[in-house]
């Protein structure tokens, strides 16, 4: 992107904002160069459903079977609207299923009736029983075992009173789990609260009071929170996982059906040179936007994007995040750790008393001890003061904040990242 005074166009929630891009600044855009067309979605759906059809007959998936179909919840773009009419009209044709859907909320909230109605569509909404998994409803879980790590896991019994169990889902970067996707649909997505705190845990390194090294994105090998939560698809036998990559417009460059483990290792490899944009040096300043809705429903997860954005600045430079929280901070235990004041404080209570997403408010803390982060959001400026971040209402109040903090004089480097929630910066030699 070349230096000038410039405007570009990023997303907001459901909208867009024009930002007037500073001329003090040498500008240039993280995106993923062009990897070609993407194959006709309806190719590869039907590709798709071909070989989900071969591998049911193949394990013996008998006629009138009880079918259940996991689905993300609305944080996550997944194409269902289109996938699930053709997907269910296949399963009913073919094997005469009882199909109800089920929806991996794990620890996040329930969404309204009209908002499943845009997840899955209004003829499958009408159609076929939808139901929202709820961690903290005791009633609907059941113990399936104990990981090799102690963990403790309980899950929604509808996997018991199924025949099969069939779950749908894009692979994403997650910050500390690796990947998104394939077995996460089940562990935390049908977990109960205390089996999905007990993994998250896993997160932080508690002899060395910091986040564990190897609990970051793109990495499945020695993750330990991955480690975990992969053990759950010993306890699912009739488990089959659909999994796709999507670009920044949801179109599919990957695609795979099968074995939910053997699959999501198979793209995770695939999405991850897919996923990361190279960098050189690291920014003076850093303007992100989340991507919009629902990658910036809430600062939970926000935190992604912001999480992401980071790679890019030096230490002591400045982020600009667009983020609109729309559902406000999306965690009860959340805040609550920023009253100890120091990422340092935060360990020792976390040692003590952890709290599902005390590890995001670990990592956020770490951040804004790193460098000058501002958010650009609908959360009350207080709540936002809390985490350390800076709140403005706008670009340009953000902006003003920002030039005041540059050196004067000396031009600064900037970097305008368009799709934080999606892509990852690392160095080249990363």
């Amino acid at each position: 992107m070349e230096s000038g005074k410039m405007s570009i166009r990023l997303n907001y929630g459901r909208e867009h904002v024009e930002c007037a891009l500073p001329s003090s600044v040498s500008w240039e855009r993280l995106a993923k160069k062009s990897r070609g067309k993407p194959a006709p979605f309806s190719e590869l759906l039907e590709s798709a459903i071909d070989d989900l059809r071969a591998q049911l007959g193949r394990y013996g998936a008998a006629r009138g079977c009880r079918m259940l179909l996991v689905i993300p919840d609305h944080t996550r773009r997944c194409r269902l609207d289109l996938i699930l009419p053709r997907l269910t009209s296949m399963l009913e044709r073919d094997f005469d299923a009882r199909i109800t859907l089920l929806v991996a909320n794990g620890s996040h909230r329930l969404v309204a009736d009209e908002s499943l109605t845009t997840l899955v569509g209004e003829a499958v909404r009408l159609r076929y029983p939808i139901s929202q998994h709820d961690c903290l409803d005791r009633d609907s879980l059941l113990f399936f075992g104990e990981t090799s790590c102690g963990t403790p896991v309980w899950l929604n019994r509808r996997l018991r009173e199924s025949d099969w169990v069939i779950t749908i889902c894009p692979i994403v970067l997650h910050y500390f789990a690796g990947f998104g996707g394939g077995p996460k649909m089940i562990f935390p997505g049908l977990a109960g609260y205390d089996t999905i705190a007990g993994n998250h845990r896993r997160a932080i390194d508690f002899l060395t009071g910091r986040l564990d090294e190897r609990a970051r994105e793109g990495n499945i090998e020695d993750n330990p929170v991955y480690r975990d939560l992969a053990e759950v698809e010993q306890w699912i036998p009739n488990w089959i996982s659909w999994q796709m990559v999507l670009d920044e417009w949801d179109d599919i460059r990957d695609l795979a059906v099968g074995p939910p483990i053997e699959v999501h290792r198979k793209l995770a490899a695939k999405a991850f040179s897919f996923l990361r944009i190279p960098i050189g040096k690291p920014g003076d300043v850093v303007l992100a936007s989340a991507g919009g809705y629902p990658s910036d429903v809430n600062l939970i997860q926000a935190h992604k994007s912001i999480h992401h954005a980071f790679q890019a600045v030096r230490e002591n430079g400045w982020l600009i995040v667009l983020a609109e929280c729309s559902e406000g901070i999306g965690s009860e235990t959340f805040l609550s750790y920023f009253d100890c004041g120091s990422s340092e404080a935060i360990v020792e209570r976390l040692r003590r008393d952890y709290r599902l997403n005390g590890q995001t408010a670990l990592a956020l803390r770490l951040k804004t001890e790193k460098a000058r982060i501002v958010l650009v959001s609908r959360l009350a400026p207080a709540l936002v003061r809390k985490t350390g971040m800076i709140p403005a209402a706008d670009f340009e109040e953000a902006w003003s904040q920002v030039s005041a903090g540059l050196s004067a004089g000396k031009r600064a480097r900037g970097y305008v990242f368009p799709n934080a929630a999606h892509f990852l910066p690392l160095a080249s030699s990363s």
